[in-house]
């Protein structure tokens, strides 16, 4: 059998062991998307293509700075689709090169096992199979470069936009505060302005630290020690309630909230997920905060109304640079956060033991699930 028709034949056998790989590769990143799935598909039937095209046999080009021919002429292949995909589902270049590596052997491996007559036209094949996984991985790691810059672009922009907004009402209200006969009242209001923009230029700050920290592979320090998590929850409602004064926030608690937690850091996790329901989350309904004592842990869920966030963001919707959506409908200017918040949050939950979801449907909202263990609560 040939190999063309083996690959054509054996499609969905090599694609299962292809998904099988990269879930080994990025257990956290979404290896199964349906999206994904259909593009190594299409990835297959153009190296099927290649290899029965005649032709030479063509020594791969490395692509240019603006990436492959396939990309300059305008028509996107499913190799370059699959590498900004790959991107967008928090694979990363290594993983992206073992994939391709590790279909070429799986597919050689797979076709010697069937027993094939090794002649002059399995030679040929062979040689047009292993430029095409070439031509496919070049064209893949080209797009995933571009969707790096282009991410980098865009973290740059929401960095400048979201400092220069803060900065700029500290500036202003300090002017104000010069002007004789200020009204004291007005002064307070002013002094609490500064603080507000002051503590988000402190929080986007932050957020960079803990991001480069994990990115170095030194993970958020936790300093677990005895703590209540109603009271921590509580305390996460009451700072947010300064930033978003004009949303609705209720904490509900039950059962045993102790726990052996590091409480800033959740207190952190909780103002998070806060924040991110009053940017994005309806108005026609309060967003609560529900913690919950089991057993063996103790659970923290919160709850908004707002539009359902899409399947395919909630999939990746821990990564880094991740944006839910516009929270003032202006699509021209970027987007108002750096998109870190809960890529750390679930960083923090992840080094207490934990866990982290996200549900979002018609029925229920949008709900974060934090499960923390007990551990020796006192």
């Amino acid at each position: 059998m040939k190999l063309s028709t083996f690959i054509n034949d054996n499609m969905d056998c090599i694609v299962a062991e292809w998904e099988a790989f990269a879930a080994t590769l990025a257990p956290d990143a979404d290896a199964h998307g349906v999206g994904l799935r259909e593009h190594s598909r299409d990835i297959l039937q153009a190296i099927i293509a290649d290899i029965e095209t005649p032709r030479p046999r063509l020594r791969p080009q490395a692509p240019s700075a603006d990436g492959p021919a396939s990309l300059l002429d305008g028509h996107e292949t499913a190799a370059a689709t699959y590498g900004a995909m790959r991107h967008h589902a928090g694979f990363d270049l290594d993983h992206l090169s073992a994939e391709f590596l590790a279909l070429r052997a799986s597919v050689i491996r797979l076709w010697m096992e069937s027993g094939p007559e090794l002649d002059a036209l399995a030679f040929d094949q062979t040689l047009h199979f292993n430029d095409a996984i070439d031509r496919s991985l070049s064209e893949a790691l080209a797009r995933y470069a571009r969707e790096v810059e282009r991410s980098r672009d865009m973290f740059l922009a929401i960095l400048g936009h979201d400092l220069r907004t803060p900065l700029g009402a500290i500036m202003m209200t300090s002017q104000y505060l010069t002007t004789p006969g200020v009204p004291k009242q007005k002064q307070d209001d002013a002094v609490m302005r500064l603080w507000r923009s002051a503590a988000a230029m402190s929080a986007m700050i932050k957020d960079l630290l803990e991001f480069t920290r994990s990115r170095l592979g030194r993970g958020v320090p936790v300093a677990p020690a005895d703590a209540d998590v109603g009271t921590v929850c509580q305390a996460a409602l009451e700072e947010t309630r300064i930033a978003y004064p004009r949303h609705e926030i209720l904490v509900e608690t039950a059962g045993d909230l102790r726990a052996v937690i590091d409480g800033e850091r959740v207190r952190q996790v909780v103002m998070n997920l806060l924040s991110n329901a009053a940017r994005y989350g309806g108005r026609e309904a309060p967003i609560i905060v529900a913690a919950q004592g089991e057993p063996d842990c103790v659970v923290i869920e919160v709850r908004n109304r707002g539009p359902v966030i899409p399947e395919d963001v909630l999939r990746v919707i821990f990564n880094p640079l991740v944006h839910v959506g516009s929270d003032d409908g202006n699509h021209s200017m970027p987007p108002a956060n750096l998109g870190l918040g809960l890529f750390i949050a679930r960083e923090i939950v992840t080094a207490h033991g934990g866990e982290i979801t996200a549900v979002s449907n018609d029925a229920d909202g949008t709900v974060f699930r934090i499960v923390l263990p007990r551990t020796s609560a006192a």
